[in-house]
């Protein structure tokens, strides 16, 4: 059975070991994920708010990071969910998705940001699924043929 949760603390190294175990994150990807988890925990410190999926045998799963975007009313942004590998499609990441919607009031805005490169095709498709829908894409924002795109959803 998994749970969902606020993460605090003692949570930090299972995140980051679950951020190094997934091949998409590049160097720098896991990095900034680091950082995020550090500056966010405990949960809502910095305005990052940190959920955990965990399952009751294996520990946390899974997490997702999002927070308020600064200047932007009722604005959120979606930073990082992420899912083992291991219990990748097991329904984990749309646990997290609910769980981070279910914390926001009718009417809010999410936004997500990401690559337009093979290895985030899955996740277009999650969000898609979901609900969200592209916004904006912006071409080789991230490098020659790394576009960023953005998906959106109104609560």
């Amino acid at each position: 059975m998994i749970t969902i949760r606020s993460a605090d603390t003692d949570d930090q190294h299972q995140l980051f070991n679950l951020v190094a175990s997934i091949d998409t994150f590049n160097v720098e990807d896991r990095e900034l994920a680091r950082e995020v988890i550090y500056d966010g925990l405990p949960s809502g410190n910095n305005g990052y708010h940190i959920l955990v999926a965990v399952e009751s045998e294996k520990g946390i799963c899974g997490f997702i990071c999002y927070g308020e975007i600064p200047l932007a009313a009722g604005r959120w942004d979606l930073y990082w969910v992420a899912v083992s590998p291991k219990s990748s499609s097991q329904g984990v990441g749309s646990l997290l998705m609910q769980g981070m919607e279910e914390n926001l009031e009718p009417g809010m805005r999410i936004y997500i940001d990401t690559s337009s490169t093979s290895g985030f095709i899955r996740a277009h498709s999650f969000y898609e699924q979901l609900g969200y829908e592209v916004v904006c894409v912006l071409p080789d924002f991230y490098g020659p043929g790394d576009d960023k795109i953005v998906y959106y959803k109104e609560l």
